[in-house]
């Protein structure tokens, strides 16, 4: 679980720097991201000087299906650590994509407004994700690498073929006019930062389709010393946002444990407070358990791993006992 912002008097305070080093990863999706946090910040702070680095991370190096490749992180640790070996000042991550811990000395010094956190459907036929879904031929092929969205799916679609589905979104959404696949499931964050055009795309019930812990956020990670970039980040920092990752965060973090889980959460922040939903499943969708908490925004981190303690007492553990000899790893959700 990240630490929100520090605060830090004024006499305490370092100068603001005049120049940025961030480092991202080189997808479109990425830089895309990355574009948007510089235009914040050039806004709040015109004269500053923002340079990018580019960092090629373990997911893009190796092309293998996530199931062969293994462990956590895999667009992430390499971006995290140019920030540690302070060869940048500050990493933007998809925040969904961050582990449990960061490194040693990092936290989440901003997140900012989010985007959507729904998934949607692309391919079939139908106004919502739900018919375009129900509107699939028994044995139809649906592209996903993320076991949280095989588990779903295969929940109300048991007769459907899940296939393994890398790539960027842009090839994603080829694959799909192609007819590789019948129909895919993505972020709808993903394809609105890219302004995709012409992309027919159908949202899904979030009712259903809990998406994963964060999904939609940006995280802003830096070197917990450095309070000069949490007084430069604060203007960009979304508290509503903030409380809503930190809580789905604490969710995944008692939920994953040593072994890979199919989990969905989304807390919804208000002036009154948040309310949580948390899933957990089998990735075959042959089990699921389901559970919802309600309370304040200053107990963001505290209701999420109540929420996931609550489920894995009522019945979630023999779930998470049969996960542990599931081989797939757990993977990000482009």
């Amino acid at each position: 679980m990240s630490m929100p912002c520090a605060i830090f008097s004024s006499s305490m305070m370092s100068p603001l720097p005049s120049k940025l080093v961030i480092a991202t990863r080189g997808s479109r999706l990425a830089l895309a991201q990355t574009d948007i946090v510089a235009a914040l910040l050039r806004s709040a702070h015109p004269d500053l000087e923002i340079e990018v680095k580019v960092v090629r991370t373990t997911g893009d190096k190796d092309q293998r299906p996530f199931a062969e490749i293994g462990g956590k992180g895999l667009f992430t640790t390499d971006v995290e650590a140019a920030v540690v070996t302070e060869e940048a000042d500050v990493a933007v991550h998809s925040a969904k994509d961050l582990t449990a811990d960061l490194a040693p000395g990092c936290v989440i010094v901003c997140i900012p407004e989010r985007a959507s956190a729904n998934d949607v459907v692309v391919g079939g036929r139908g106004a919502s994700g739900e018919e375009r879904l129900a509107s699939l031929p028994p044995g139809s092929k649906v592209g996903t690498s993320s076991l949280r969205r095989r588990a779903l799916l295969l929940d109300l679609r048991p007769d459907v073929d899940v296939v393994e589905f890398r790539g960027n979104v842009d090839t994603r959404l080829r694959k799909v006019g192609e007819g590789e696949v019948d129909a895919a499931i993505l972020a709808a964050a993903g394809i609105e930062r890219l302004g995709v055009q012409g992309v027919d795309a159908a949202p899904l019930d979030v009712s259903h389709w809990l998406p994963a812990p964060a999904q939609g956020a940006l995280a802003i990670e830096a070197l917990s010393i450095r309070s000069d970039l949490a007084e430069l980040f604060s203007s960009l920092e979304d508290p509503r946002a903030r409380a809503e990752v930190e809580c789905e965060r604490a969710f995944a973090r008692v939920m994953e444990g040593g072994c890979s889980v199919p989990l969905g959460c989304r807390a919804r922040a208000s002036e009154k407070g948040l309310v949580v939903d948390g899933f957990l499943g089998m990735p075959d969708g042959s089990a699921s358990m389901r559970d919802r908490i309600s309370g304040g925004l200053h107990e963001a981190a505290a209701l999420g791993a109540e929420l996931a303690e609550a489920i894995v007492s009522c019945g979630g553990r023999e779930i998470l006992d049969e996960l542990g000899e599931f081989e797939a790893p757990l993977v990000p959700e482009p």
